[in-house]
C-alpha cells in the first residue's frame, strides 16, 4: 500500500504518513477518458444563450422596396433580406442546450486518472489540519507560500471555521472545494492539490465507493 507524507501547518513532516489505497492511487492515467470528462465539463458550463434574428423576426420587410422592373436596380422583395443592412441573419446562432452526460464509470475513471496525474508528479500536499485562527489573509498566504509558492492551488476542505474561510477567500489562485464536489477539470486546472488528512480521506473513500 502506497503512502504520502503529511505535514503540519509549519511544513514540518509528521511521523505518521497517509496510507493510500493502491486500487485508486496506482499512477495509471487514461488520457482519452480525461479529455472526455473535461470536454463534458466545459460543454455543461456553456449558457447557449447566443441569439440572432432571422428575416422573419427582424422589424420591417412588409412592403416591396421598389417595383420589380424599370428602376435599373436589382430585384428586391423585402428589406428584411440577409443581403440588406439590418436584415435577418442566415443560419445564425439560436439558444441551445449544450449539456450532455457521460456514463458514471467513465466519469469515475477520469477522476481517478486526474488524481493520479497529481500523484505521479508529486503535486499532492497533505497537512494534518488547516486552521488559521487569526482570520488574517496574510497568515493564510504565509501558510500556502511555504508549500505552494505562487502556484494555483485547489484546496479540498470539508469543514472550515469562519476565521479560516475569511483568511483564504481573498487569496488569488486558490479555490476551496468540498470532497464531494471535486471534479476532473478542477484537479487539472490547478497546479497543486492541497488538503487536510480528514478531507482527503473522505475524498479517497468517495472514489473507493464508486
Amino acid at each position: 500500500m502506497a503512502a504520502i507524507k503529511v505535514y503540519n501547518i509549519d511544513k514540518k513532516e509528521s511521523e505518521e504518513k497517509m496510507k493510500l489505497d493502491s486500487k485508486i492511487f496506482d499512477k495509471k492515467v487514461n488520457e482519452p477518458v480525461i479529455q472526455q470528462a473535461v470536454r463534458m465539463y466545459l460543454a455543461n458550463k456553456r449558457k447557449g444563450s447566443a441569439n440572432t434574428k432571422t428575416r422573419a423576426e427582424v422589424r420591417g420587410g412588409g412592403a416591396k422596396p421598389w417595383k420589380q422592373k424599370g428602376t435599373g436596380r436589382a430585384r428586391a422583395g423585402s428589406n428584411s433580406s440577409p443581403l440588406w443592412r439590418k436584415g435577418g441573419v442566415t443560419f445564425g446562432p439560436k439558444p441551445r442546450d449544450f449539456h450532455y452526460s457521460l456514463p458514471q464509470k467513465v466519469k469515475d475513471l477520469a477522476l481517478r486518472s486526474a488524481v493520479n496525474v497529481k500523484y505521479k508528479d508529486d503535486q499532492i500536499v497533505l497537512i494534518d489540519s488547516l486552521v488559521i485562527k487569526s482570520g488574517k489573509t496574510k497568515d493564510a498566504a504565509s501558510v500556502f507560500s511555504k508549500f505552494c509558492q505562487d502556484k494555483k492551488v485547489l484546496v479540498i476542505k470539508d469543514k472550515m471555521d469562519e476565521n479560516t474561510a475569511r483568511s483564504i477567500k481573498n487569496l488569488p489562485n486558490i479555490k476551496v472545494i468540498g470532497s464531494a464536489n471535486v471534479n476532473t477539470y478542477d484537479i487539472l486546472a490547478y497546479n497543486i492539490l492541497f488538503s487536510d488528512k480528514d478531507s482527503f480521506a473522505n475524498f479517497s473513500n468517495r472514489m473507493m465507493n464508486k
